[in-house]
């Protein structure tokens, strides 16, 4: 659009140009196309006035101009120039002047003509088009006859630049002198502009650099020259060079760009003062007092000459140029610096160009990167937008897509195999309720229910498939929307959970049936541990009744004779409470033996006292072993425990006419009392010693008396103390021992070695349980066949 409104303005200025030189025809086609351009530049005008205004203005001047209407042309001639000077369109200034030079000329007033064409050469001058003030030379001499004849240099070389209070230094004022005072002072207008040429001809900016330093070393006999621009925020110095000892200038390496880093390299206080004030600084003969000698640099170098010039544009400060003689003072004069002046103002404008081209050139390499990576991500999205399909049309699942009115947008081919209907089909219908009929129910339920959250919707639905089958579907729905925020369709996906929710209903029966067979087992479970409660209830029955009855049948013994015995001395007693002759009681004493029943009746009750005492200690025992548990841990004594299961199994540990009997050795430690369930621990320590009585019955299978009493059955108990926290419990038989296979199961539920009807597989798991997860301790077992086995149990003190 840009390009094409250029090629309009500059085609209706031609063709206004040639309006005089063509027959009438041509002329009315040439209005005709104006008009119609006019009206294109006028709307651009009316959006963007500071690009457009201008450009609108001078065609309608030429048009006017061509028409005869002299007043209003003076008028749009005139605004033309100051919008395009106001906008700093310097190019269409310059045509905007040229063209108002060239109607004044028309009308006889070659001094207002001289003017504008003045005006005109200067522009061109500054937008640096050499071809065309060349041009306007030829064809208009006496127009610019003032600016291109010599003029006697001014007595005072230095009158144009008004110097402060020293002579040595001076810091001036921004200088843009006309084009024809730069011709008057130079007197070759034509090298002027080839150095403007020489600057506008380059757009790469190092090499604008290199090119603008070459010609101020060149045209102001100074010897180094830096070049320092901006930036972002900071200063940096562009490029520095120096001509060395044998003329050849050359470019100086530095370490960092940054200007603060540099007070080795420039006079830094200097360029300060420049950036500052924006206005040059010179200084002519550093030998004479001046400002600057203070500076670190002038200290070092002591250079003869110096010049620091802002390069300004349009009032901005775009650059700094730093120029020294090293050996040379007064080397700047005024021819120089008026050069110099027009070369920075020149150099302004390049330097824009030149910053605009690079970035634009960057914008470009960015833009060509882009667009690669554009085309790149675009062939990759195609790659995979074509993949995705073939991924969803082969998923196992539903995939769909529907607005917000039920319209199908999108389903894969699984969908449509399923249900026996081709995509287009779905794609055709306004609803897909005219393909799923009653099945659809239950979709605009789960439909309605996911537009009113903005959660993910899930439900199960029913659809009957093309083989005829109802089948269950996993339905997730979640809302699509756009970048408003509006809600644009419903995205679908749908597993068969069929074969699932059939497997979930055959797993719910197995369920039942195994919680029923669990119930079994529970129920069995209770039995054995019945069993197991009522052989060791019987294993206690029979050891209690076997101690009891021993001291009960001494005891009924011994009332017998004693109640005959006291029967005798109650009558010996009588015969002398009837006062019977003492030969009678004589009689009756030697009958009687009075002598030998006074003798034995006190031995018969001390007798009897000792079997109630064992009485009292098997019911003393009797309690201990099955005291009833709290449900906290108290205080215990382990070998109150220990003797109170050794009493209870004290009949089966007695000989018999198979075996001699079994001996018990006690080796207890010092134990203190432990916090436990001492119940429990009674639990653990019969079932241990019962298994090894078991054992040593069970090694004596095959064995003849003698051969037992030669090495007579043992258990040996031994107790102590493991630090300050822990006490240990150990109980050995040198029966037949455990198998190492054997070993690894010993504790596991309802595993046992005993033949069927002698064991339940609960004892050792029980002691397990109780010595382990109860009371927080451990249990392990030593064994070695053909010698025997070893529970050692570990308990805290604290519980």
């Amino acid at each position: 659009m840009l390009v094409t409104m250029m090629h309009d303005f500059y085609d209706t200025l031609a063709d206004l140009a040639i309006y005089a030189d063509v027959t009438p025809a041509e002329r009315q086609q040439i209005l005709k196309r104006v008009g119609v351009s006019q009206k294109k530049l006028k709307e651009f005008a009316h959006h963007t006035p500071i690009n457009y205004q201008h450009k609108f203005d001078l065609v309608e001047a030429e048009w006017l101009r061509v028409l005869g209407q002299t007043a209003e042309a003076m008028e749009l001639y005139d605004r033309a120039i100051t919008g395009a000077q106001a906008n700093e369109y310097l190019n269409e200034e310059a045509l905007a002047c040229e063209l108002a030079a060239k109607f004044y000329l028309s009308l006889g007033r070659e001094k207002i003509a001289r003017v504008y064409m003045t005006d005109a050469c200067d522009c061109y001058v500054r937008w640096g088009d050499k071809a065309k003030i060349d041009d306007l030379e030829k064809r208009y001499p006496q127009l610019l006859k003032p600016i291109l004849e010599p003029a006697k240099l001014s007595a005072n070389p230095l009158a144009n630049f008004p110097t402060p209070a020293g002579q040595n230094q001076s810091l001036h004022p921004s200088i843009h002198p006309s084009v024809s005072a730069i011709v008057s002072d130079f007197g070759n207008f034509s090298s002027l502009l080839q150095a403007c040429q020489a600057l506008s001809s380059e757009i790469q900016l190092d090499r604008l650099i290199a090119k603008l330093m070459q010609l101020a070393m060149t045209n102001t006999g100074s010897d180094k020259a830096a070049l320092i621009l901006p930036n972002g925020n900071q200063w940096e110095i562009a490029a520095t060079s120096a001509i060395d000892n044998f003329g050849v200038e050359r470019a100086i390496d530095l370490s960092s760009a940054t200007l603060d880093e540099n007070s080795d390299i420039l006079p830094l206080k200097i360029v300060d003062c420049v950036k500052n004030l924006l206005k040059p600084v010179i200084v002519r003969d550093i030998a004479q007092k001046c400002d600057w000698d203070s500076d670190s640099y002038i200290l070092k170098y002591e250079p003869q000459s110096v010049l620091c010039w802002p390069i300004l544009d349009r009032g901005n400060l775009v650059g700094i140029l730093y120029l020294e003689n090293r050996l040379t003072a007064g080397v700047f004069t005024r021819d120089r610096l008026q050069l110099l002046n027009l070369l920075c103002s020149q150099a302004a404008i390049c330097l824009q160009n030149a910053l605009l081209y690079q970035k634009s050139q960057d914008y470009c390499r960015q833009l060509e990167r882009s667009l690669a990576k554009f085309t790149r991500t675009e062939a990759q999205l195609a790659d995979q937008k074509q993949m995705l399909q073939a991924i969803i049309d082969v998923a196992p699942i539903w995939i769909w897509m529907v607005n917000p009115s039920g319209k199908v947008q999108f389903l894969n081919e699984t969908f449509s195999q399923h249900m026996g209907v081709p995509v287009s089909a779905f794609l055709a219908v306004d609803h897909y309720k005219d393909i799923l009929g009653e099945d659809a129910a239950g979709c605009l339920l789960s439909d309605a229910a996911c537009l009113a959250q903005d959660l993910p919707h899930y439900s199960i639905e029913t659809l009957r498939f093309v083989d005829g089958k109802r089948h269950y579907l996993e339905v997730t729905k979640v809302q699509l929307k756009n970048c408003q925020g509006e809600t644009i369709g419903i995205i679908g996906l749908g597993v068969d959970a069929t074969d699932r929710k059939r497997a979930s209903e055959l797993l719910q029966e197995q369920n039942q049936q195994l919680e029923q067979t669990l119930k079994d087992l529970q129920q069995a479970q209770l039995q054995i541990v019945q069993n197991e409660k009522m052989s060791a209830l019987g294993n206690l029955v029979a050891g209690v009744a076997h101690e009891i009855n021993n001291p009960i049948g001494f005891i009924s013994g011994n009332l017998s004779e004693g109640k005959k015995s006291l029967k005798d001395v109650i009558e010996h007693l009588e015969l002398y409470r009837s006062a019977a002759p003492k030969s009678e009681i004589a009689d009756h004493a030697q009958e009687i033996d009075i002598d030998y029943l006074l003798e034995d009746l006190p031995k018969m009750i001390d007798s009897m006292q000792v079997g109630c005492d064992r009485i009292c200690s098997i019911s003393t025992s009797l309690r201990t072993f099955s005291r009833g548990d709290k449900d906290y841990k108290v205080p215990f004594n382990i070998h109150d425990g220990i003797n109170s299961a050794i009493l209870i199994l004290k009949h089966r540990l007695k000989a018999n006419e198979h075996r001699p009997q079994i001996e018990v050795i006690t080796k207890y430690g010092n134990l203190p009392k432990i916090e436990c369930f001492p119940g429990q621990l009674n639990q653990v320590f019969m079932n241990l010693l019962a298994n090894a009585i078991d054992a040593l019955e069970e090694s004596n299978v095959g064995r003849s008396f003698s051969k037992i009493a030669a090495n007579p059955n043992r258990i040996t108990i031994c107790t102590e103390v493991m630090g300050e926290a822990h006490i240990k419990i150990k109980i050995a038989d040198n029966g037949t021992g455990i198998k190492e296979e054997v070993k690894q199961q010993i504790f596991d539920h309802l595993f046992t070695t005993k033949g069927v009807g002698k064991g339940t597989g609960l004892g050792l798991a029980i002691v397990h349980q109780i010595a382990v997860e109860k009371h927080g301790g451990s249990i392990e077992v030593n064994a070695e066949p053909g010698v025997g086995t070893e529970f050692a149990i570990v308990l805290p003190v604290k519980g």
